[in-house]
């Protein structure tokens, strides 16, 4: 597996073996921005999905019989 690396003022894709085989340029480092959900709110998504699931089974139990 290569890796992206800085040379000089530019940035090249090397692999492993420390062949260049990629000259990436114009190239934007972008941040990422990364989310992890509250503990909360995830609680109360299987709450509301489970009582989602309930009606519509009612529902559909209905429907049938």
């Amino acid at each position: 597996m290569g890796r992206i690396e800085k040379k000089g003022g530019q940035v090249v894709y090397r692999q492993d073996d420390g062949e260049i085989t990629a000259w990436l340029t114009d190239f934007e480092e972008k941040m990422e921005i990364g989310h992890e959900g509250t503990p909360a709110y995830r609680k109360v998504f299987y709450v509301v999905f489970f009582i989602a699931t309930l009606y519509l089974g009612t529902i559909l139990l209905r429907a049938i019989l």
